[in-house]
């Protein structure tokens, strides 16, 4: 019989930062890898494969935020992929799907069995940037399709999908790493709207992530990652969801303000079983003690600890043994071809020449797009340029005398950025405009005669912008939210 400590120990995945093992590092269920910035498929798969090393029997689960777009923690050795939202804008599930079995082929690579992806939460909320461009877009439907795609190639490639944020995070503005998010709807358009993507996977996902979010239509009382009624009764019960139910990170604010080994305690009555804490390594092993202390004094049942440890071990056997490092990718460049379909023109034309063509970036450099056209110039201004840039942006401009690019990210937020476009627009209306995040600043551009959209700045996104815009590929892709 496992003992009781064993159980708690087994139930709990503790964050690892870098590419080394600490010392004082005790053994978990699994883990969950945050590398360095630079840190490369190599030195990751070094770290994993000492992690096996410490098992007995059984490797741990690890596990890997590897979303695509800004979210992704290995960006070196890779394939590039670009957000989600782009996926949703190339809107091509054959697409998505060798997005995740090229994603599970890297990840595995690195020794990872799971990723914490894809995020099935929709783009309600314009104002909503901790999920933004990490959505596939707003349309139920369209979102349960291309995440079931996204998904099914990650297993496909050997990689477990964990889909989040469970019942759904994206018709809130607010931050869950920072407080804790109301998703304000009726029962009814729940069930219609943000239910329907996490409905499509339930009964063959692996794994279900919570989201830190209070829902009152279900629970007036309990965050979804506490709640029965949501964890226990909604998903298991009415959507037949049989896999592990995964908590986002216990150290976040929306539960953690007042304590967050105690949360975990609550989240595993309520129905979890796979505790997650990503950075605190004290806090993880208080965890552990405190369910141990819990199981033993009767608040948690021995059988529901049990119970999770089950699911939580039946990932650790599904995962798959890592590939060799010089494996032979099953998809190059696939990052780059859905950038390049999910350019969306909005109106004008797409096409500028770099020879007569200046960049103007708000809230980020311009090297990125000019490492892939050296001959254009550029200027970057603050995200939130005030006058003084603004004016210094028109007068670079003008000493160019070339035809501005302006690269927009979420002007709807930034009014000084969306004050100093329409100064350019002004006296520039033949620019072209490029909304580079969640396009719900596309109505800021009113005057501009030449508009497009792509979803992210990171390089895959930018790199299909110039195949367009420099090398005379058509855009081809549509606007996944609602304006």
């Amino acid at each position: 019989m496992i003992r009781v400590e064993e159980l708690a120990r087994g139930i709990v995945i503790a964050g690892i930062t870098g590419t080394r093992i600490d010392a004082r590092l005790p053994r978990f269920g699994g883990y969950l890898l945050f590398a360095h910035d630079g840190a490369g498929v190599g030195e990751v798969r070094a770290l994993t494969d000492a992690l096996r090393r410490r098992e007995d029997d059984l490797a741990p689960l690890i596990a890997i935020d590897q979303e695509g777009g800004r979210v992704a923690r290995l960006r070196v050795g890779v394939e590039a992929i670009p957000s989600m939202m782009a996926v949703g804008a190339a809107g091509d599930l054959e697409l998505a799907q060798r997005a995740g079995e090229q994603t599970a082929f890297d990840l595995r690579r690195a020794g990872c069995t799971m990723d914490f992806a894809p995020v099935l939460d929709l783009a309600l909320d314009p104002r909503n940037t901790v999920i933004g461009t990490r959505s596939f877009g707003v349309e139920p439907t369209q979102v349960a399709a291309l995440g079931s795609a996204f998904g099914r190639g990650l297993n496909r490639g050997g990689i477990l999908p964990c889909y989040k944020h469970f019942p759904g995070h994206g018709a809130t503005a607010i931050d869950s790493h920072q407080a804790l998010p109301i998703v304000d709807a009726d029962e009814t358009l729940l069930r219609e709207r943000d239910l329907v993507p996490f409905a499509a996977v339930a009964q063959s996902a692996p794994a279900v992530m919570s989201g830190h979010v209070l829902v009152p239509a279900f629970d007036s009382q309990h965050p979804a990652t506490l709640s029965h009624r949501i964890a226990t009764d909604l998903l298991r019960g009415e959507l037949g969801f049989r896999g592990a139910f995964v908590t986002d990170c216990l150290e976040m604010d929306a539960v953690a303000l007042a304590d967050s080994v105690g949360k975990a305690v609550d989240a595993l009555v309520a129905g979890a079983d796979l505790l997650v804490f990503s950075h605190d390594l004290e806090l993880a092993v208080a965890a552990v003690a405190e369910i141990e202390r819990a199981a033993r004094d009767g608040r948690v049942a021995v059988e529901r600890l049990e119970e999770a440890y089950g699911r939580v071990r039946r990932l650790r056997e599904a995962g798959a043994r890592p590939l060799a490092l010089d494996a032979f990718p099953p998809h190059p460049g696939v990052g780059r071809e859905i950038a390049r379909d999910a350019v969306t023109l909005v109106r004008g034309v797409a096409h500028a020449d770099p020879l007569a063509s200046i960049l103007v970036s708000f809230g980020g450099p311009t090297t990125a797009l000019q490492h892939e056209a050296p001959a254009l110039q550029g200027v970057a201004a603050d995200i939130d340029a005030d006058a003084e840039q603004s004016r210094a942006a028109l007068d670079s401009i003008e000493k160019s005398r070339r035809r501005p690019i302006i690269l927009a990210r979420r002007a709807h937020l930034h009014p000084g950025q969306a004050d100093a476009i329409r100064r350019i627009m002004q006296r520039y209306p033949d620019a072209l405009a490029v909304s580079m995040l969640e396009p719900f600043d596309l109505p800021f551009f009113e005057s501009a005669r030449h508009l497009v959209a792509i979803y992210g700045d990171d390089a895959a996104s930018l790199g299909g912008l110039a195949d367009v815009v420099f090398g005379g590929s058509m855009p081809a892709g549509r606007l996944p939210v609602s304006l």
